[in-house]
């Protein structure tokens, strides 16, 4: 009886580990993908990442208000850099971010270079490795994918780039994307119409159909 028991309680702590991090609501470092891949949709809803590498006093009151679910704010090294009140509001309201990088493309692969400076620039202001990058152009060589694979940084590309129309044909599983850069027309007013105006998610909901924690372990 007691051999019986123990082979159960045993049984029992198997199925423990291997399923609890399944169910788990916290997924410290992954890959979407068992093989270099550029993400443009998710099956389960929307999601809105907006890229920031420019900002007025608009933004810190935008920052501070905006309410969940918190679009994925992809993040311009340079802007980091130069921006620290904002991320005292980003970290303190612990708003989703990723690394925007500079443009590349097939014909003329980004220098590797210049992208582990940026992610570097990320891990120093933001405390931890970045989970989700995109580029300017929303181009991506051989390269970048399988070096970022390897470091277990995820890529994004938008489904749909929104520029201010009223209304944006916006499909399940769509990643709606506004790129805030020096001279853009789009206003936050126009951004809060759009959050209030549709029901999105985060991207980790859109992808696996249930919220998870995305913050890295050190």
């Amino acid at each position: 009886m007691v051999r019986k028991t123990l082979i159960s309680l045993f049984f029992i702590v198997i199925l423990f580990i291997f399923i609890k991090p399944i169910n788990s609501t916290m997924i410290s470092v992954f890959n979407i993908a068992d093989a270099p891949a550029v993400v443009t949709k998710g099956h389960y809803g929307t999601s809105l990442v907006v890229e920031i590498s420019f900002s007025d006093e608009t933004l810190m009151d935008w920052l501070n208000t905006v309410k969940e679910p918190y679009p994925l704010l992809l993040l311009d090294a340079a802007w980091i850099k130069r921006s620290p009140e904002q991320l005292k509001i980003i970290q303190k309201r612990k708003l989703p971010t990723g690394l925007l990088g500079p443009e590349d493309s097939i014909d003329e692969p980004i220098n590797m270079t210049a992208v582990q400076k940026d992610i570097a620039i990320y891990e120093k202001y933001l405390k931890e490795t970045p989970l989700w990058f995109a580029t300017r152009n929303h181009q991506y060589s051989q390269d970048l994918q399988k070096n970022l694979f390897q470091q277990q940084i995820n890529i994004l590309s938008p489904s749909l780039i929104w520029k201010g129309e009223k209304t944006p044909k916006i499909q399940k599983g769509d990643f709606i994307f506004i790129t805030l850069h020096q001279n853009n027309s789009i206003t936050f007013k126009d951004i809060n119409t759009l959050l209030q105006q549709n029901k999105f998610m985060s991207i980790e909901e859109n992808i696996f159909g249930y919220k998870v924690q995305t913050k890295k372990s050190p």
